[in-house]
């Protein structure tokens, strides 16, 4: 600013907050684009200078200023420029942070649990329905659509364990194609391959149901809860890599995909039509994956070769981390509304009476592919020692559902009665 110029402002009393330079830009929209913008920054009653050498300026922004309920302070002619103030004559609403830093931690590293700062950390308990996509922390012009998302209250999606659950995920992603060693597996005996490529199948096919019910409820989740959606983007990703991996260690030794069950697709299907987010949760990763960590441990004890044991080893890891979500959740919920337990029972024996349907209460090609595998073989006696193993891992599963249950605020007999209706598919 000149000398001149700035003795001019001086006498009006005024001072500027800020200075727009527009050169010879045209008076169109860039131009308007471009006050708009620094008048928005700038927020309620403050002052913006604009200036211009363009000669034509002075009428158009006149009637820019009419239009948009912008209040024209002065006008300088400064010989080979114009000077404009400008205010808003409006609320200008809400403004977006500026100058607020997150810290790091130790080594430079910045990780989710630390971007609540500001705007950002402003978490709240009911998300607005006319936010769509804005991420949390940036300022919405007036006239977002409603998405129509349904799952907009924090109690309904979020857990406590959340953001540490998802920074390890991202250090724990493998890759089903580099980081097994499919190069070390062996010929197995027929009876033990068919076990092996029968187990993997069932793996395979709960992993399905896995991945699809996250997925579906996702695109319910008020984006207000971002966090919750990139954990289960994770968790997503997880079952797709599951499922990459044991349908190859089906088909890698010669063997390939084996039999479906009647029950197991109704038991899946059961958890698939569930359309309650919290039943859903318990359903899924409590129960049913906290059935299938302890499966994934029983094969990864008696895998006849380390291919198979590495796959189920890793996914387990993964599991783990479903699991906790799911208690996280389900725990969260329960501490501020524990009468919601009893909707958990009902939920639970709807499914049990669902998979009534399905003509048997077991899977017998599972049953006999893990009574080979704990066994070692299919001799009678192998057989028979494999079968005892099988029960007392159904005992393991029943005891672990009733621990899991009792970490989430439930008491023993509830619990009893819930593990008792539970699949017996496992999942």
């Amino acid at each position: 600013m000149s000398e001149s110029s700035q003795q001019q402002t001086e006498l009006l009393g005024v001072t500027p907050d800020d200075r727009l330079e527009l050169g010879d830009l045209p008076s169109g929209s860039e131009a308007f684009l471009l006050i708009k913008n620094a008048l928005q920054r700038l927020g309620d009653i403050r002052i913006l200078e604009v200036v211009s050498a363009n000669p034509h300026f002075k009428d158009d922004l006149r009637s820019w200023c009419r239009l948009h309920k912008v209040t024209l302070l002065n006008v300088m002619d400064g010989g080979d420029h114009y000077r404009f103030l400008l205010r808003n004559t409006h609320p200008a609403g809400e403004q977006p942070d500026w100058g607020t830093r997150i810290p790091l931690r130790a080594g430079g590293k910045l990780d989710i649990r630390d971007w609540f700062q500001g705007r950002v950390g402003d978490l709240l308990e009911q998300a607005p329905a006319y936010i769509g996509f804005v991420p949390r922390g940036a300022v919405a012009e007036p006239g977002v659509p409603d998405f129509g998302f349904d799952l907009n209250r924090k109690e309904e999606v979020w857990a406590d364990n959340l953001l540490d659950l998802y920074e390890q995920a991202k250090v724990s992603q493998w890759n089903a194609t580099t980081d097994i060693a499919w190069d070390r597996l062996r010929p197995l005996p027929d009876d033990m391959e068919w076990a092996v490529c029968q187990i993997m199948t069932f793996l395979a096919e709960n992993e399905y149901s896995a991945l699809y019910i996250p997925a579906k409820f996702m695109a319910r989740i008020n984006p207000h809860y971002i966090e919750v959606l990139m954990y289960l983007s994770t968790l997503v990703q997880d079952e797709a890599r599951h499922i990459e991996a044991f349908a190859k260690r089906a088909l890698a030794n010669g063997g390939g995909l084996q039999y479906s069950s009647t029950l197991t697709e109704r038991s899946l299907h059961s958890l698939f039509i569930q359309e309650d987010y919290f039943k859903s949760s318990f359903l899924l990763h409590v129960l049913g994956e906290g059935t299938f960590l302890d499966l994934l441990n029983f094969v990864e004890e008696y895998a006849p070769d380390s291919v198979s044991e590495q796959i189920v080893h890793l996914a387990k890891i993964d599991e783990g981390r479903h699991v906790a979500y799911g208690i996280g959740h389900v725990r969260h919920m329960l501490q501020r509304n524990p009468k919601l337990v009893q909707s958990l029972v009902e939920a639970a024996e709807e499914r049990n009476e669902y998979l009534a349907g399905a003509g048997t209460h077991e899977n017998s090609q599972l049953m006999e592919a893990l009574a080979i595998l704990a066994g070692g073989g299919r001799t009678p006696e192998q057989l028979k020692t494999g079968f005892a193993r099988v029960k007392r891992l159904q005992e393991a599963m029943y005891e672990h559902r009733i621990q899991r249950m009792l970490q989430i605020g439930m008491d023993m007999a509830t619990a009893e009665k819930i593990s008792t209706a539970h699949t017996p598919n496992f999942m």
